[in-house]
């Protein structure tokens, strides 16, 4: 099953799981101290291309390294070293006893991944080193010089000057050039379960709503993604973390942009416990002149020892559903008894529904022994999760067989929630994985929940110690024994593994979908179009994407904060070897929306990153085969992004495109898609019109030679807008609200998207993002009040390009009469609830020396909602109040007369 690794067991930490030492097969100067006659104090190394530059050296016996990209330094001088318990540390008076180059260009091919082959190009410079007292302890440092970025790690060779060591803090710096924006989360030693903060490094701090285990300090987990100035990018991350601890980031001494490795301890405080020869896992600053070369870098899996796994036959990528969602937003549980969702009749309704669309997975939560009781029990000792012993209403061989019996076949993926009970299941694991392999199953996915910290052996143990490292590397291997695909929760954060053990096809290590309806905000639009950019460097991440009924408000007060078009394009944008179909199958109504899913492929051929501001918006392209999917994504603000189609090879093409629908919007009407198909070529741009939130999904498919004109498909026209009809008013008052119109034609393939904007005398005063669907026509409204009288210019056209129709008007001059009244003590509440009257009140004085009639008008956005004819007499004062019930949810501005108007949620 495994091609030999170059590993000296031993028990890796006391009562701990049996492992091996991190392997230290393929690095030069690795297993034996490096000595020759290159004993230089300074030393230096370049990428192939030149681009990225490493200089090495001792400053009074101190070692330090910085990094540069263009000529600009990223990475100050920064130190290397280690403190030991019981010993002196290993970070000063040391002399370089000899140094090694080696330059691979060498090309490998994946199993899956994001590509079907990668190229490993790097230049390594391996430098000896030696104390200059006693006992004379020797380490090697190893960089490797890629064009997209740096890795280093440190090696203590076999010696009789150390043998068994315990490493009590790794003193890696990081003194970064510049304050840089960076996008991070808190240095948790259990869960990497939070949003990104967007920050200046300077900034980065402890959150107010952090978990306990986090730290006090300011710290931040890895992959930690910066941006320089001159719009770098660089992320800072680990490789290869095999037999040690997870690596976070701390503040040195309250420096602004000087951090410094800070290991996960153990429960004694210790952070490491190892014996020569020892390699660190790998620290990683990956580079690009873009945020998107960031996510096509391959620095991180080219780090990673080969597969271990001689025959990979039966690893196969692809999408499983699951009794989980449901779960989620309470139509059924996890405890047994009459609301529980693993029963064997719901598990062969889901199964029919896989079989007849495709989907070859099935994940059912809940089936096993020991979820009595709810959360507090079983993620409490004592540990009672028992991995082969169904329910009474599961039936496990009865539903495999049933899968087995679809044409096509439905098998099922099980789940193994620990609880936090680690030793409980260690103990199961070899009866259990028996087991699953008799009956075929290909896939667990397993979990770590517990808020308290993992229990080995009656010890609390953090997630990312080096007891947990060794975990699950351990059970990663005996699944391979098995054949068995895993995917984590809860897991260590992925460092590249999927390259040595390509059954470890995903994992969470990340505020997935299910944190909709863990936090009141749930995952903001921008979070999508953070992670791909920050925690899906590291490797896969299984987000569970798929929700069609992005509301459900039958189930709660919760909902997702997307569009459905962005639900379709996270499947291209969020890489994972296991894809999820998250919602319920009855969800899935709209069948030609759910043959996107149906085709997207888990695993690809080639991966291009088209558009990327971390955070703001994101397109990603991916190829499996001829056939190409690309996901785009656009956070808060609705936008309009072009995606050239330069990937292509030629064409033509047929683009089946799924864009947020012309009535589409986050808050009211997430689930407007519209759905189009139309041939393109290479040479074309796409463009991607979206609302808050919003997104598009792209299919596209070669025409083949036979098929060289499929049916009455029009060529690719952009949404290029046209603009007839010009509707303004004519006689109104001045003060009195009213409506400016354009017609506007669309002719082009897809929704269009443009700004327009309403121009008054030249200037412009609003402006609205004017959705058109495709080949149609639409009618824009521009609310307005003119206060001013006289002959005005009236104008509509895109932003900032000033008007392209334009027509003149007169606006009357208010009446004396209009002026006598006053208005005074407008009052609006905060908060509406939709459908439910609200009413607002307002305090009016006639000023004049007579009686004096008026109308007065309610808008809400500038509509007029209410009119109502107000007669006082001179002198008089009297409090009105008018009511209106919103029919939607949103942020709504309330005005009367010339008062200012006053905003209100309904909810």
């Amino acid at each position: 099953m495994f091609d030999s690794i170059n590993r000296r067991d031993f028990i890796a930490v006391a009562g701990g799981v049996a492992m091996g030492s991190a392997s230290v097969g393929g690095v030069a100067g690795q297993e034996t101290p490096i000595t020759n006659d290159n004993t230089g104090s300074e030393q230096n190394a370049s990428s192939p291309d030149g681009a990225v530059e490493v200089e090495f050296g001792l400053r009074d016996g101190t070692p330090e390294y910085s990094i540069s990209f263009d000529g600009d330094t990223l990475i100050e001088p920064s130190p290397l070293g280690f403190e030991f318990a019981d010993t002196d540390a290993l970070d000063s008076e040391l002399t370089v006893t000899g140094c090694t180059t080696e330059s691979v260009d060498e090309t490998w091919e994946p199993v899956w991944g994001t590509t079907d082959e990668i190229r490993n190009h790097y230049n390594e410079l391996a430098i000896g080193l030696e104390e200059t007292n006693d006992p004379n302890r020797v380490l090697t440092v190893v960089f490797r010089v890629f064009d997209d970025g740096v890795g280093f790690r440190y090696v203590l060779p076999e010696q009789d000057a150390m043998d068994a060591f315990v490493i009590t803090s790794e003193n890696t710096g990081f003194r970064f050039a510049e304050d840089y924006t960076t996008w991070w989360i808190p240095d948790d030693y259990d869960s990497y379960e939070y949003l990104y903060e967007e920050t200046p490094l300077s900034e980065i701090a402890p959150l107010d709503d952090q978990r306990e285990n986090a730290t006090d300090a300011d710290g931040v987990n890895t992959p930690v993604t910066m941006r320089t100035a001159d719009d770098v990018h660089l992320s800072v991350h680990e490789a290869a973390l095999t037999d040690y601890a997870g690596m976070t980031l701390t503040r040195v001494d309250d420096g602004p942009t000087e951090f410094q490795s800070t290991l996960v301890p153990l429960p004694d405080g210790s952070k490491v416990k190892a014996e020569t020869p020892h390699a660190t896992p790998w620290r990683t600053v990956q580079i690009g002149r873009e945020a998107g070369d960031l996510i096509e870098s391959n620095l991180i899996v080219n780090l990673n020892e080969p597969a271990a796994i001689e025959d990979t036959d039966w690893i196969s990528p692809g999408k499983y559903m699951g009794i989980w969602w449901e779960i989620h937003i309470g139509k059924s549980t996890w405890v047994p008894g009459p609301d529980v969702g693993a029963t064997t009749e719901n598990t062969k309704r889901y199964i029919d529904f896989a079989s007849s669309h495709g989907i070859p997975m099935l994940l059912v939560e809940g089936w096993n022994v020991g979820w009595e009781g709810g959360f507090e029990a079983w993620s409490n000792p004592p540990d009672t999760f028992d991995f082969t012993q169904s329910i009474d209403q599961y039936d496990l061989e009865e539903v495999v067989e049933y899968g087995n019996q679809q044409d096509p076949p439905v098998d099922i993926v099980m789940h193994n929630e620990t609880g936090g009970g680690v030793s409980n299941y260690e103990e199961q694991l070899d009866e259990a994985y028996d087991l699953y392999e008799r009956l075929d199953i290909p896939a667990i996915k397993s979990g770590y929940v517990s808020e308290e910290g993992l229990r080995v052996d009656s010890e609390i143990y953090h997630h990312h110690s080096q007891r947990m490292v060794n975990h699950y590397e351990m059970a990663t291997r005996k699944a391979a024994e098995h054949e068995i695909m895993l995917n984590v929760h809860e897991p260590i954060k992925p460092t590249g593994e999927r390259r040595t053990y390509p059954n470890l096809m995903t994992r969470e290590g990340v505020s997935g979908l299910e944190y909709e309806n863990f936090r009141e905000e749930g995952n903001p639009p921008a979070h999508t179009v953070t992670i791909p950019f920050t925690r899906m460097l590291g490797g896969p991440l299984d987000y569970t994407p798929g929700i069609f009924d992005v509301l459900y408000p039958e189930y709660g007060e919760t909902r997702i904060h997307d569009t459905v078009a962005r639900q379709l394009a996270l499947y291209p944008m969020l890489f994972s070897g296991l894809q999820m179909v998250a919602d319920l199958p009855e969800k899935y109504d709209d069948l030609d929306l759910f043959e996107y899913i149906e085709r997207v492929p888990a695993s690809w051929d080639e991966t291009v990153v088209v558009n990327g501001s971390i955070g703001e918006y994101a397109t990603i392209a991916r190829r499996s085969d001829e056939e190409w999917y690309v996901g785009s994504g656009t956070g808060e603000t609705p936008r309009t992004l072009e995606i050239p189609l330069e990937f292509l090879d030629g064409g033509p093409y047929v683009v089946a495109a799924h864009t947020d629908g012309a009535e589409a919007d986050l808050e009211t009407n997430p689930m407007d898609v519209e759905s189009t198909t139309f041939l393109a070529r290479s040479d074309e741009t796409i463009h991607a019109s979206m609302v808050s939130g919003g997104g598009q999904a792209l299919r596209i498919t070669p025409v083949s030679e036979a098929d060289a004109n499929p049916g009455e498909l029009s060529e690719y026209r952009p949404p290029e807008y046209e603009y007839d009809t010009l509707l303004v008013p004519y006689g109104v008052a001045a003060g009195d609200p009213t409506v400016v119109s354009v017609e506007v034609t669309n002719p082009g393939s897809v929704v269009g998207g443009e700004t327009l904007a309403l121009y008054v005398d030249g200037e412009q005063v609003d402006s609205t993002v004017a959705r058109v669907p495709a080949e149609s026509e639409r009618q824009i409204d521009f609310p307005l009040r003119l206060l001013e009288g006289g002959d005005h210019e009236l104008g509509v056209g895109p932003a900032g390009e000033g008007p392209v129709l334009s027509k003149p008007t007169t606006v009357e001059p208010p009446s004396d009469e209009f002026e006598r009244f006053e208005y005074r003590e407008f009052t609006v509440p905060d908060q509406a609830t939709v459908d439910e009257e609200v009413e607002f009140t307002v305090d009016v004085e006639n000023t004049g020396d007579e009686l004096s009639i008026q109308v007065l008008k309610l808008t809400v956005d500038d509509a007029l909602v209410e009119a109502r004819q107000v007669s006082l007499d001179a002198g008089a004062s009297e409090t009105f109040t008018f009511t209106h019930a919103f029919d939607r949810p949103g942020t709504y501005e309330v005005a009367l007369e010339d008062l200012d108007a006053r905003e209100i949620e309904a909810e």
